[in-house]
């Protein structure tokens, strides 16, 4: 019953990680705190599924975070960012690998759920599900850091308002 209820805060939070990158499709201005919600919640969800994991396989598991981070990286340096240094905003430019990944990892918990409470199948255990959470985490710890500290510092200034699109141009 106790893996049940963690299954269903990892739907949850997958769905807040979901709507928190709302802001990439919109391109509109965000703060710099906003950014970092949708890879923490990406990173509590990875592991929360695995935890509930039946296939306990570490090796999976690093080797899904040394591919998905460079992955990431690789994706944060194609994002097209500004920044309003004096109200500490960013805005980019319209992103769907964020969205996409976020989506991905709430099919993941519906996944889980379906397939350990729902079905009468008994699991491989081979912990494909869960690497592949993690894989996704890593893909928007990795993108976030390269965006937050590579990406930022270097963006032009622009005059923003919070929640608004400034109507200009993004400047890579």
């Amino acid at each position: 019953m106790v893996v049940f209820f963690f299954q269903l805060a990892a739907i949850v939070l997958a769905a807040l990680a979901l709507w928190s990158v709302r802001h990439e499709l919109n391109e509109k201005a965000t703060t710099r705190r906003a950014w970092v919600v949708t890879p923490a919640l990406a990173i509590v969800v990875a592991a929360i599924l695995l935890i509930v994991s039946p296939g306990k396989r570490y090796e999976l598991w690093v080797a899904a975070i040394i591919v998905g981070l460079p992955v990431g990286a690789f994706a944060g340096l194609w994002l097209k960012v500004n920044r309003d240094y004096g109200q500490s905003l960013v805005r980019v430019a319209r992103a769907w690998d964020g969205a996409g990944a976020a989506t991905l990892l709430l099919l993941l918990t519906l996944a889980r759920i379906v397939t350990s409470q729902l079905m009468v199948r008994e699991s491989g255990r081979f912990g494909v599900l869960g690497a592949s959470a993690v894989f996704l985490a890593s893909y928007l710890v990795g993108r976030y850091l390269v965006a937050r500290f590579y990406k930022s510092p270097r963006a032009i200034h622009l005059d923003m308002i919070l929640g608004k699109d400034p109507g200009r141009t993004l400047i890579a």
